[in-house]
């Protein structure tokens, strides 16, 4: 009976030993094993190919698990019939003599299952979840080496599983599997809620794919924001509006703005003013550079690759009627994964965007967009037309409002604040 114990044993460990494989290399990330492949660690070679083949390597624990548990069932079913039975039958009660090998087989299935669940599945898989790249490296060699020699009957289930699987029209194993952008927000967030990530970093984490959908039109400065310069103006001209405005490029204009021939770079004027005859009465147009055009449905990461290639840090967008859409620096871009930057020469008075009155009532620039004012307010305003909140509200007024003018829209309340020309400048936003 000692012997039946301890092989059952054995092979229970065997099917933790298959069981705890299968985690850590599932659990175990491609580019920590490229990492242990660079440092030269031991087995981590062999730990790569496992993890890029997995339907082989799926077929070699199964045919292990399949075999440890077969055996220990076997041997368990023997020695209950040699054991346990005769021990039954001398039991003076007539239903359990009767059923003694019944009896004695479902008393082995049972401590078999119970031992198998703790020694054979859970302890194992809690120590390779808890230890992936150890137990990875430790397993690989003895894994490889067992799938070779079951080399026929892996290769056997590979074909078969895959042939079923094409028959019911499922995906087939391939060599290399990557993981979806959805499952890489769903580990951003477990970060997040575990601490691994600050708020700050999570928030920029989220904006990196968000940044891959996002067209110029959602990130430009509208055209009616442009701070211009025309073309006939002086240095003098230029410096003060440097002084007024706090930016380091301006559009130049030829009398309006949806005619923009190229772009004032301040930091040309000063190399000027440093190293050549130059004065306040000295025209602009020696120091115009060319203007990069852009369609306003350009993808923004087009567009960032654009500049890095040909090294210029502002685009004029156009609409489809080739007027000017707006403007975007290089900096816009940036905002969109880090949030606010600031022009080298820009003011630090920049007026706040968003402020909160209470947990209903809030403040908010026109320029803010609507999926910031989701966030904040916690709705879900949609607009196929508009991106920021002052050009949905135009929308849905129909015309012009004037200060003091309010709308209800579902369970929002908008109250215009302020307006600056034609522009929606501030508004009130209650939660009803």
């Amino acid at each position: 009976m000692w012997l039946e114990i301890l092989l059952i044993s054995i092979f229970i460990l065997i099917n933790g030993f298959f069981a705890a494989s299968e985690i850590a290399v599932v659990v175990i990330r491609k580019g920590r094993i490229k990492q242990l492949m660079e440092e030269g660690r031991k087995n981590a070679a062999i730990l790569n190919r496992l993890k890029e083949t997995p339907d082989r390597f799926l077929a070699t624990i199964q045919i292990g698990v399949t075999m440890a548990g077969a055996l220990a069932s076997a041997i368990g079913g023997a020695a209950a019939v040699r054991v346990i039975k005769p021990a039954l039958q001398a039991v003076p009660i007539p239903i359990i003599s009767v059923s003694s090998e019944v009896i004695s087989i479902g008393i082995i299935v049972v401590l078999i299952t119970y031992f198998s669940l703790i020694f054979g599945e859970l302890i194992p898989k809690s120590i390779a979840l808890s230890n992936p790249e150890g137990v990875g490296l430790f397993i690989a060699s003895i894994i490889d080496k067992f799938s070779k020699l079951a080399g026929v009957f892996v290769s056997i289930l590979t074909a078969s599983t895959n042939i079923l699987l094409k028959l019911f029209g499922k995906k087939v194993f391939t060599e290399r599997s990557f993981i979806t952008e959805e499952e890489v927000k769903m580990l951003i967030e477990e970060g997040g809620e575990s601490g691994v990530f600050e708020p700050e970093e999570k928030e920029m984490l989220h904006n990196v794919f968000e940044f891959g959908d996002t067209e110029v039109s959602e990130s430009m400065v509208p055209r009616t924001e442009i701070v211009s310069i025309s073309e006939d103006a002086l240095i003098g001209d230029a410096l003060n509006l440097v002084s007024e405005k706090g930016y380091s490029r301006y559009p130049v204009i030829k009398e309006t703005v949806d005619n923009i021939i190229g772009i004032l770079y301040v930091k040309d004027i000063l190399i000027g003013m440093a190293e050549k005859d130059v004065s306040a009465q000295t025209p602009i147009k020696s120091f115009v550079r060319d203007a990069y055009y852009i369609p306003a449905s350009k993808m923004v990461t087009a567009l960032l690759d654009e500049m890095q290639k040909n090294k210029f840090h502002i685009a004029i967008v156009l609409d489809e009627h080739g007027g000017t859409a707006g403007l975007i620096t290089l900096e816009d871009i940036m905002e969109e994964i880090v949030g606010g930057l600031q022009d080298e020469f820009e003011t630090m008075e920049a007026e706040t965007e968003v402020e909160v009155l209470d947990e209903h009532t809030f403040i908010v620039s026109g320029s803010t967009g609507i999926d910031e004012v989701n966030e904040l307010v916690g709705v879900d305003l949609t607009s196929k037309e508009f991106n920021t909140i002052g050009g949905f509200l135009f929308g849905l007024f129909g015309y012009l409002p004037k200060t003091g003018e309010q709308l209800r829209y579902h369970d929002l309340r908008f109250l215009i604040l302020e307006m600056e020309g034609k522009k929606i400048e501030k508004i009130k936003i209650t939660k009803l």
